[in-house]
């Protein structure tokens, strides 16, 4: 019965995020259609990647096929998605610094994983903390407009598709975290179904009704 229960949910868990991460479609047509890269930043694909690279190393270890599975499906499409940004932006040192910072970020630790850290164990517990952080960056990161939506009493800088959808995925993984007994994909993941509500929320409290917003969407991908 536990088999059958995790191998639901990972299909489900899966399948979600995938079709959350395939979204971000939506905003490189709007790149593409305008010709540039104005009111779109790079930070939630850039982020995004990141994590994904980080969940990926960790599902590899720990030979989870559902980690493996979704993270290398957010690796290739976040990828694209920043490919496409940079062929876009006008501001390509901007990009370039950008892109340094991530791979001053990535790097060392994977180097540190494959190189320094001899235990398996000790890796999936570095991987985890690290990939905790970055979850939880990604599931709060829509709140980064909260102090607007408080002053101007709109959710107009939201997205509700978005929340909405960060806070299922985030949920299922949580359950899939439980299933698994692993505390460092079902902890971030509470901590996201919580912020995803959070901000659910926020769109009956100051709208009434949800607004489709102008918030990028397709840019989380948390495990």
């Amino acid at each position: 019965m536990v088999l059958e229960a995790k191998d639901a949910m990972s299909v489900v868990a899966t399948l979600s995020t995938i079709a959350l991460l395939l979204t971000g479609i939506q905003i490189c047509m709007k790149i593409r259609r305008q010709g540039n890269t104005t009111n779109v930043s790079i930070f939630p694909f850039l982020a995004s990647d990141i994590s994904c690279v980080i969940w990926l190393k960790y599902g590899i270890l720990k030979e989870d096929t559902a980690l493996i599975i979704v993270n290398a499906a957010g690796v290739i499409l976040q990828s694209i998605y920043i490919l496409i940004f940079y062929i876009h932006d006008f501001e390509k040192v901007a990009v370039h610094r950008k892109l340094s910072f991530a791979g001053l970020f990535i790097f060392p630790v994977l180097i540190y994983i494959k190189f320094f850290v001899d235990d398996i164990g000790t890796a999936l517990g570095h991987l985890g903390l690290i990939g905790c952080c970055c979850s939880v960056v990604m599931y709060g990161s829509p709140l980064s407009t909260l102090a607007d939506v408080i002053r101007t009493q709109s959710t107009a800088s939201m997205a509700f598709p978005l929340s909405l959808a960060n806070f299922l995925v985030a949920l299922e993984w949580a359950v899939y975290g439980h299933i698994i007994t692993d505390n460092f994909v079902k902890i971030p993941n509470i901590i996201g179904a919580l912020l995803g509500f959070f901000q659910v929320m926020l769109f009956y409290c100051y709208s009434g009704s949800p607004s489709t917003g102008n918030q990028p969407v397709g840019q989380v991908r948390n495990v």
